[in-house]
């Protein structure tokens, strides 16, 4: 049994295709990265998949996580998965992050919504902050959103994904907004994410970002899967001329 399984999955917002049947699995310790261009629908797949999708979603098919379907659990259910099973990086820190909490509360934060009773939420906050790589750890969880880089904040919202050790961790485009030597460094983070035997379902654009980390890999096009495999099979022979497309911009 695979950890994720997604089959036939369509989606609607309102009256507005966005999901064609897509299907495919993600297996333990494993990175999945979902690329294709804006507006392909593949941050709806992960925003389904952790079940934050806007009041006006229909969704039709399969999501199956460690065999449980995830479309006919109540939104009780949900939250209790929701950041202790998945874990979810977002594109931009700074809007995620809020900016009137230091980043250590901010972690603890995340710990508590699923342990409210354990009293070491300080002590697991710091260390997922030396997990992700931040520097000065204690240091840096006393500062407020506004005093730490780009890099860091990402950092940040790793950390406050992987605390309560979840299985999956859901990135939608987390390297976009970084520098070049950045992206290098969280990238090499979710190399070693996965080493640890997590699953990463990530969403890019960018092939460059595939080249560094994926194990297999998922074409999206206009809501479709036209091409999907090993991620060696994808670059050295793809089979689809948006593929190939998408290959001669890296």
């Amino acid at each position: 049994m695979s950890l994720l399984e997604i089959n036939d999955l369509s989606l609607w917002y309102g009256d507005k295709r966005v999901l064609y049947d897509v299907s495919f699995t993600l297996e333990e310790g494993e990175v999945l990265c979902i690329v294709g261009e804006s507006g392909s629908g593949k941050s709806s797949i992960l925003y389904a998949t952790i079940g934050l999708l806007p009041s006006n979603a229909r969704l039709r098919g399969s999501i199956r996580f460690k065999g449980v379907e995830l479309l006919e659990l109540p939104e009780s259910r949900k939250r209790k998965i929701r950041g202790r099973d998945m874990g979810m990086v977002f594109q931009e820190p700074s809007t995620y992050l809020d900016p009137l909490f230091t980043a250590g509360a901010q972690i603890e934060e995340a710990y508590r919504a699923h342990f409210p009773k354990a009293q070491d939420a300080r002590q697991r906050a710091l260390e997922a902050a030396r997990l992700v790589g931040i520097p000065k750890a204690e240091e840096k969880l006393k500062m407020y959103p506004h005093q730490l880089s780009g890099g860091l904040k990402q950092r940040v919202c790793i950390a406050a994904a992987l605390v309560c050790e979840p299985a999956l961790l859901l990135a939608d485009e987390p390297t976009t907004a970084l520098d070049v030597s950045v992206q290098k460094r969280i990238l090499s983070l979710f190399r070693r994410i996965r080493d640890m035997g997590k699953s990463i379902l990530l969403v890019t654009h960018d092939f460059g970002v595939v080249a560094e980390v994926a194990d297999r890999v998922v074409v999206l096009k206009e809501g479709k899967v036209v091409e999907s495999g090993d991620v060696y099979e994808i670059f050295d022979s793809p089979k689809e001329d948006y593929t190939k497309l998408l290959l001669s911009a890296i």
